[in-house]
C-alpha cells in the first residue's frame, strides 16, 4: 500500500517538490510575457495565484472526503510558499477561508490555459507537465491517511475530466488510461513520458488510417475530375445553344451563370441560395447563443439556490436562539423587505431609499451581539454588504485623548469595518452632557459623516440601555435621520435562562439533569432585586454554568473510575453558587 511506502514527512517533501515544478512553470510564463495581461486583471503574481489555487483545490478535496483532518490541514498550509487562505496551525479554519476556496476552485484554470497558449506558440508540452505535477500534489495529500479511497478517486477523476479536456488535446482512450494509472499506482511520479508514448502509438495509427483515407479520397477525386471533364465536354457542346434558347424565351435583363456542375443558374437563383445559406448560419448562431444563455441561466439558478440555502441556515440559527420572538420577527421582516426591494430593482421599478443602520436596545446579555453578527452574514448573502464581518467596539475604541486624534481613530475603525457591521456597544457613553468639551462628541460627528460617505457598504449598529440610547440619538440631529430602525431585546425570563443553560451544556458536550434544572430555577427565583439587576441575563447564566462545571469536577475527582455518563451529566448536587 502507498501508506506503507510513504511517511507523512516524505509525502510533504514530494508535494513540495511538485509544487516547485509548478513555480518554475509560472516563472517561465512571467519571463516570456504570458502573465502580463492576467496580472493587470487579477492584481497578483502568477505564484500568488498558484498558491491560492493549490490550497483551494486541496481544501475542496479534503471537504469532499469528509472533515479536514489535522495532517491534511498542515499539508495544505505547508506545501505552498505562502498561506493565502490563512490556514491556522492550531484551531478551526475560518468560514471565509472555506468560501474563498470554493470560489477559486470554481474559477477557470488560468495558469493551465496560459501554459496551453505557451505550448501552442513555442511547440512545447509544459501544460502536460504542469497538470501532472498538480495531480501529484493531490495524491500526496490523499496518501496521508492510509492511501486513496473511493471518495478521493471520485474527486480527482472529476477534477481531471473537468480540466484535462479544457487544456490538453489527447485521445479519449489515453486520457482514461492516464488517470487510471495515476489513481491505481502506488508510486507518485511523473507520468508525462509514459502517456506521450501511449499517445504516440495512437497518433501513428491514426496517421496511417488518415493516409489511407486520403489516398482513397484522392483516387475518388481523380475519378470524379475525369468524369467531370468528360461530362463538361458534352455540356460545352450544348451550352451556347441552351443559353441562347433560355435568353430568347426569358427576360432580356436576366444574367445567367454556368456552374462547375454544369448547371445554368440565373442571378436570381444564386441570390436565393445566398439567402438560404445566410439564414442557416443565423439559425446556427441563434442556437449557439441560446445554449450559452441557458448555461448562464442554469449557473445563476444554482447560485441563487445556494444563496437561499445559506440565508435559510442563518435564519434557522437565529430562530434556534432561546426567546427573542419579537427580535426574530423584526429581523425576518427586514429580510423580506430587502428581498422585495431587490425584486423591484431587477424589474426596473422605483425603490425608496433605505437605511440599514439599526439601534439595539436592552440590557447586557440579551443576545444583541450574537444577533448583530448574524445580521452581518445575512446582509452579505442578500447583497447589502460585500464581506459580512462584524467589528465590535465601544467608547475606548473610538475616542482618543487629544484634539484631532478622535476623528482619525473613528476613521480607522470604520475602515476596518467596511463591507460589514460596525457594532458599537454602550454607544450612549460617547455623549456626556455634563462634559461639553468631551471628545466623544467629536467621535459622533465623525461617525455621522462616515456613515453618509459609506452608506453603500457599511452598516452601523449601536447598542445600549433603552433610555440612555434615546438620549444618545438626540445629541446629534444627524443620528436621528440615519438610525430609524429600533429593535428591543427584552430581558430573558428565568425559564428562558434555564433553557439557555441547557444549550450551553449541549455545546460543551454536557447534559443538565432535570433535578438540576429545577434547582437552577429555584436559585434564580431566590435572587434579590439588587442581585438580579447585575446578573447580566445570558452572561450571568454562563458564569453560573462555569461554576457548576467546576463543582462537577470537584465531585468527580472523589469517584474512582467515573463512567462516561458521570462525565457528561451535571447533577443537582453540582448546582450551588458560593
Amino acid at each position: 500500500m502507498a501508506a506503507e511506502q510513504y511517511t507523512q514527512d516524505k509525502l510533504l517533501e514530494l508535494g513540495k517538490d511538485n509544487y516547485k515544478k509548478l513555480v518554475s512553470y509560472c516563472e517561465i510564463l512571467e519571463v516570456n510575457g504570458f502573465w502580463d495581461q492576467a496580472r493587470q486583471v487579477m492584481k497578483k503574481t502568477s505564484t500568488q495565484v498558484l498558491d491560492l489555487y493549490v490550497q483551494s483545490v486541496l481544501m475542496n478535496l479534503a471537504i469532499h472526503c469528509g472533515d479536514i483532518l489535522e495532517n491534511q490541514k498542515d499539508f495544505i498550509r505547508l506545501v505552498t510558499k505562502t498561506n493565502p487562505l490563512s490556514i491556522p496551525s492550531n484551531g478551526d479554519i475560518e468560514e471565509k477561508s472555506y468560501v474563498q476556496s470554493r470560489q477559486y476552485y470554481e474559477l477557470p484554470p488560468v495558469l493551465l490555459q496560459l501554459c496551453g497558449l505557451y505550448d501552442k506558440e513555442r511547440k512545447e508540452i509544459m501544460t502536460e507537465y504542469f497538470l501532472d505535477a498538480f495531480l501529484n500534489i493531490l495524491l500526496c495529500m490523499a496518501y496521508l491517511n492510509d492511501g486513496k479511497d473511493g471518495k478521493v478517486n471520485e474527486f480527482i477523476q472529476k477534477y481531471y475530466d473537468k480540466i484535462s479536456n479544457f487544456v490538453i488535446d489527447r485521445d479519449a482512450k489515453v486520457h482514461s488510461e492516464y488517470i487510471i494509472r495515476k489513481l491505481t499506482s502506488n508510486v507518485i511520479r511523473c507520468d508525462v513520458e509514459w502517456v506521450r508514448q501511449k499517445q504516440s502509438v495512437i497518433d501513428k495509427e491514426r496517421d496511417r488510417r488518415q493516409k489511407e483515407i486520403e489516398k482513397k479520397r484522392a483516387e475518388a477525386e481523380k475519378k470524379r475530375v475525369e468524369a467531370n471533364k468528360k461530362r463538361n465536354k458534352n455540356v460545352k457542346k450544348i451550352t451556347k445553344t441552351k443559353l441562347k434558347e433560355i435568353i430568347t424565351n426569358d427576360d432580356d435583363t436576366k444574367k445567367f451563370v454556368l456552374t462547375n456542375d454544369g448547371d445554368i443558374l440565373s442571378d436570381e437563383e444564386i441570390e436565393k441560395q445566398k439567402i438560404v445559406k445566410q439564414q442557416e448560419e443565423e439559425r446556427l448562431a441563434r442556437e449557439e447563443f441560446m445554449k450559452v444563455k441557458q448555461r448562464i441561466l442554469e449557473r445563476e439558478r444554482l447560485q441563487k439556490e445556494e444563496k437561499e440555502k445559506r440565508i435559510k441556515a442563518l435564519v434557522d440559527e437565529l430562530n434556534g436562539m432561546v426567546g427573542l420572538s419579537e427580535v426574530k420577527e423584526e429581523i425576518q421582516s427586514l429580510i423580506n423587505l430587502i428581498k422585495i426591494r431587490k425584486l423591484r430593482e431587477e424589474m426596473n421599478m422605483p425603490v425608496m431609499d433605505m437605511s440599514y443602520h439599526m439601534v439595539f436596545t436592552g440590557s447586557p446579555g440579551t443576545g444583541k451581539t450574537t444577533v448583530a453578527r448574524l445580521v452581518g452574514k445575512i446582509y452579505k448573502e442578500l447583497g447589502i454588504l460585500s464581506d459580512g464581518k462584524m467589528i465590535e467596539t465601544d467608547r475606548s475604541g473610538l475616542v482618543a485623548g487629544y484634539v484631532g486624534q478622535t476623528a482619525m481613530k473613528v476613521h480607522d475603525v470604520v475602515k476596518e469595518a467596511m463591507g460589514g457591521i460596525l457594532f458599537i456597544d454602550e454607544a450612549y457613553s460617547l455623549v456626556n452632557p455634563d462634559m461639553p468639551n468631551d471628545f466623544g462628541t467629536e467621535a459622533v460627528d465623525a461617525l455621522v459623516k462616515l456613515m453618509e460617505d459609506n452608506r453603500d457598504n457599511l452598516v452601523i449598529i449601536v447598542a445600549g440601555y433603552t433610555e440612555e440610547m434615546k438620549t444618545f440619538l438626540k445629541s446629534n440631529t444627524g443620528l436621528v435621520s440615519r438610525f430609524n430602525k429600533f429593535i428591543n431585546f427584552p430581558d430573558y425570563t428565568k425559564e428562558e435562562l434555564v433553557s439557555i443553560l441547557s444549550v450551553m451544556a449541549g455545546k460543551a458536550g454536557l447534559e443538565i439533569e432535570e433535578g438540576a434544572k429545577v434547582k437552577v430555577l429555584e436559585l434564580l427565583n431566590k435572587m434579590k432585586a439588587s442581585q438580579w439587576k447585575n446578573f447580566g441575563n445570558a452572561r450571568g447564566i454562563r458564569n453560573l454554568f462555569e461554576k457548576f462545571v467546576m463543582n462537577q469536577a470537584n465531585r468527580l475527582v472523589k469517584i474512582e473510575n467515573p463512567t462516561r455518563d458521570d462525565l457528561m451529566i451535571i447533577k443537582e448536587a453540582d448546582v450551588f453558587d458560593r
